[in-house]
């Protein structure tokens, strides 16, 4: 029988390469052997070894974090040469990447999720930053959260607490991205709902964190040790019941593919929608291998049917 050659994209351009490294060698290490053949490939933005995949692999796995990797623009290139790939497609990645646009279409589907605006630098303006604060102060208030629109990891993520907080805050963001989302402050227990989409649509057990910083910012979901992770949640059943429909509905309207992850609050039987992650980690603390392991599903396993739903979607294509 003929092995299925699996290139695994790692590493990447963003402020989220080291994340996309270790989530890389995990998904490659879980691959070696068997029906596999491994083909590692560290991304530099160079697209040349891209461009050489086509005709060698059968799938890739773009363990990609972050811009560059995980907005639909490496989908594009992997669509137009024709290679078939783990997760989301080009538009789908796109939509899930702005946390901006991702709220609009949260809204449209009925999920619940903080009130805020995206501030844009448009029009080049030096001052647009400055500009604005005040307005932000009277329409959001404090305390609220700054990031930027297309940032994950939590990377450039400020929780302001002040007035005097906000500027520098803004200012920030605005190092990482031309477009800074400003939205209230939710407070709660954080969880995150994993959506597992290769045979039939379902969600894993909600994941609850618990940072002992008490912020769930890069520093405790990458330390081993800095956050507590317990699966499932410790939430009632109505808040589970709930919080798995809003990661399907969040999932179907960003028309995700094969996994996601979205991230929520939880106060009492009420939830709150953060933001929704197409290519979420496969490091040693991340939350979806977790979430997988609690219903049994090994990472093993869990990889395996990535790749192989992947390569079945293709040769339904191919047969269509």
């Amino acid at each position: 029988m003929s092995t299925i050659r699996v290139a695994v994209l790692m590493g990447g351009t963003s402020s989220e390469r080291d994340v996309s490294l270790k989530s890389g060698r995990n998904v490659a290490a879980a691959l070696e052997g068997g029906r596999f053949t491994v083909i590692p490939l560290d991304f530099t933005g160079d697209l040349a070894p891209i461009l050489a995949l086509k005709g060698q692999v059968d799938v890739v796995f773009p363990a990609l974090h972050g811009p560059g990797g995980e907005d639909g623009r490496l989908q594009s290139v992997l669509d137009l040469l024709g290679i078939p790939y783990v997760g989301s497609g080009p538009l789908g990645s796109a939509m899930a990447m702005h946390k901006g646009i991702t709220k609009i279409l949260y809204r449209e589907a009925g999920i619940p999720t903080p009130a805020g605006i995206t501030l844009s630098q448009i029009d080049g303006s030096p001052d647009w930053l400055d500009a604005n604060v005040d307005d932000l102060l009277q329409t959001v208030g404090v305390p609220c959260v700054v990031k930027p629109a297309n940032e994950g990891s939590s990377y450039g993520v400020s929780i302001v607490k002040t007035a005097a907080e906000l500027a520098p805050a803004l200012a920030q963001a605005a190092t990482l991205d031309r477009d800074i989302i400003i939205e209230q402050f939710v407070s709660g227990v954080e969880i995150s709902v994993p959506i597992l989409g290769t045979e039939t649509l379902r969600a894993l057990p909600a994941v609850e964190i618990i940072p002992k910083s008490g912020t769930y910012d890069y520093e405790s979901k990458y330390t081993p040790g800095a956050t507590e992770e317990i699966c499932p949640a410790r939430i009632s059943a109505a808040a589970a019941e709930a919080a798995a429909d809003y990661a399907l509905r969040a999932h179907a309207v960003l028309g995700c593919r094969d996994l996601s992850r979205t991230d929520m609050i939880v106060d009492g039987d009420a939830l709150t929608v953060l933001e929704t992650n197409t290519l979420p980690g496969m490091t040693d603390t991340s939350l979806l291998p977790m979430a997988a392991r609690t219903v049994g599903l090994s990472f093993a396993a869990l990889v395996e049917m990535l790749v192989l739903s992947a390569h079945a979607r293709a040769k339904s294509a191919a047969g269509a």
